[in-house]
């Protein structure tokens, strides 16, 4: 079983079923095994002991000659722990994942023209008459696509607040001509946050305009919506300076485009009755 083809195996599918865990981190604490030696088994540098092999199995709900099949088989064969397994050990339960995953197949061939980096503009649910501009990757992975959202602030002493960054992980769809982001921040584990997006059609136009809603992360945690524009930056960009124009802006400040604090303005019409995305440039 310790050969080097099932050692090949057993680690790519043990990378496959971790990518169903918030972290590698995660699943270290619940197995009890040391991050270290857990990375090994992730690189194929080294196999498990019996007593680990078998915590691992155990873990994830799968049978010993299963999880060193080539990762074809394994994926068919399994796709996802087996649903015998308490839902407290299991990556994620069968009927979850009956409604998730046909949405992201349906997806993959529409989200592919939407892959790469953004600037993110919206009002800050937690700091009135501020503009966020933040940083947005879109990216496949295993087939699936998937979305990283980071939120920068210098330290603002008019706000009395220290400098933040705060990270977010979510998942994409594509679904009636809409672009949907679901996303949370994974170490407070306070807030779910939606994005639902209009592509834009027009020729050479880098920008997608939407709503957002999620719970405020203030102390009064209120749920809130607003407008929210997706700055198109390139499928490769020097992402260090990109994140140096990240902040958190004064409403008037003149670094945030007037076309866009148009678009991002939170304001209901005379006439309407619901809260609107607005329209593109």
């Amino acid at each position: 079983m310790s050969n080097e083809i099932d050692s090949n195996n057993f680690s790519s599918n043990l990378k496959f079923l971790c990518g169903f865990y918030s972290s590698i981190s995660e699943v270290c604490r619940k197995l009890e095994i040391n991050r270290q030696q857990f990375n090994r088994y992730l690189s194929g540098k080294s196999f498990p002991s019996y007593k680990n092999f078998k915590k691992i199995c155990d873990f994830f709900g799968i049978e010993g000659e299963e999880i060193i099949k080539s990762p074809y088989e394994f994926q068919q064969l399994t796709g996802l722990p087996n649903a015998n397994v308490s839902q407290a050990n299991s990556a994620i339960p069968k009927q979850l994942a009956n409604i998730i995953t046909p949405l992201m197949k349906s997806s993959m061939q529409q989200l592919e023209r939407y892959e790469g980096y953004y600037y993110r503009y919206f009002y800050s649910f937690s700091f009135p008459g501020y503009i966020f501009r933040s940083f947005v990757k879109i990216y496949k992975h295993d087939g699936y696509y998937y979305v990283k959202h980071i939120e920068i602030s210098s330290k603002n002493d008019a706000l009395s607040i220290p400098r933040l960054t705060i990270k977010y992980s979510g998942i994409a769809f594509f679904l009636a001509e809409r672009l949907f982001i679901l996303e949370a921040e994974p170490t407070l584990e306070s807030t779910i946050s939606e994005a639902i997006l209009t592509p834009n059609y027009r020729p050479n136009s880098r920008y997608i305009s939407g709503l957002v809603i999620c719970a405020s992360s203030g102390s009064s945690h209120q749920p809130s919506a607003g407008r929210t524009v997706f700055e198109f930056l390139g499928k490769s960009v020097d992402v260090r300076k990109c994140m140096k124009k990240c902040d958190l802006f004064h409403c008037e400040d003149e670094r945030i485009p007037d076309s866009i604090k148009k678009l991002i303005k939170n304001e209901i019409e005379d006439e309407q009755f619901t809260f609107h995305s607005s329209s593109f440039f």
